[in-house]
């Protein structure tokens, strides 16, 4: 079975340095720009937007997604666009 991190990005963007809710709204203003099937990688250093705020955004809408530890307080948070 392919896993979101099987698919190419196709847009990154890094809302390291960034807070909620700047975190939440740069990351569903990327997605509103993608197709369906389309995989947004979100490079961030702010743990409660990679681990609750933007997981609980891709639940509620459904999205499928995927938060790897890259390093100690930098993670890559790939998100697929199904609607």
């Amino acid at each position: 079975m392919s896993t979101i991190s099987d698919k190419k990005p196709i847009r990154s963007i890094n809302i390291s340095g960034k807070i909620c809710p700047y975190t939440l709204i740069e990351t569903r203003d990327s997605l509103k720009e993608l197709s369906k099937g389309d995989v947004l990688e979100v490079i961030c250093d702010y743990e409660p937007a990679a681990k609750t705020t933007i997981p609980n955004f891709c639940e509620k809408k459904g999205y499928p997604i995927e938060v790897l530890e890259e390093q100690k307080n930098l993670w890559k948070i790939l998100i697929e666009k199904n609607d």
